[in-house]
């Protein structure tokens, strides 16, 4: 008998998540690091930062959850996914911005270096969840 819902999840083993994880735990760091209280007084831009980051992945989550059922939302949840992250590198742009610095050009040895950096694949057990 086939089941009612394909398999869905796995978003553990996606680069994308992994990527993601990692925008969102280097976005809170930055955002407490170069933006203080004190100049970030309602909370604003620190939040949408983080905001933006924390959608970012969690959109993933829902969209590889949701696939089992619809690849139309999941395909839309993606979307919002890259949507809310190219909202943050925005927010990073005017970071550098308001400190005078211009972002790498995409032809400099840093950005390149950046650019191609690919997580080695990673042999998960049954265990994802800790594994992950």
């Amino acid at each position: 008998m086939k089941p009612l819902f394909e398999k869905s999840g796995g978003y553990r083993k996606l680069t994308s998540f992994t990527f993601a994880t990692l925008i969102h735990l280097g976005t809170i760091r930055f955002c407490k690091r170069f933006i203080p209280f004190r100049e970030d007084t309602l909370g604003k831009t620190t939040g949408q930062m983080i905001g933006a980051a924390r959608s970012g992945r969690q959109n993933i989550i829902e969209g590889s959850e949701r696939s089992g059922t619809s690849k139309e939302t999941e395909m839309k949840l993606t979307d919002v996914a890259r949507a809310s992250l190219a909202e943050l590198l925005g927010d990073f742009e005017m970071s550098l911005a308001e400190r005078n610095t211009i972002p790498w050009s995409t032809r400099s040895g840093d950005y390149q270096t950046v650019w191609q950096l690919t997580p080695p694949p990673f042999d998960f057990s049954e265990d994802v969840m800790h594994d992950y």
